[in-house]
């Protein structure tokens, strides 16, 4: 997508509470390629569910998910 003339792109940021590791993420898909049910404490579907536009959040006692986007 380009608005004012700058490319926009989906990301998606994963921070794990514990140890606070960061790491981002082009699609949630992505995620779970690197990251299990285990890891994260849902499944893809639910996290696509929850984070179906920019600015949404998903929170649990291991992680916090925010779908954002980067200027490019």
């Amino acid at each position: 997508m380009v608005i004012d003339g700058k490319q926009i792109t989906k990301v998606v940021h994963v921070h794990f509470i514990h140890g606070h590791a960061n790491y981002y993420f082009g699609s949630v898909h992505a995620v779970f390629k690197k990251f299990s049910f285990d890891d994260i404490g849902c499944s893809e579907g639910h996290l696509r569910a929850c984070l179906s536009e920019d600015g949404k959040k998903y929170l649990n006692d291991k992680v916090l998910i925010v779908r954002s986007h980067l200027l490019r």
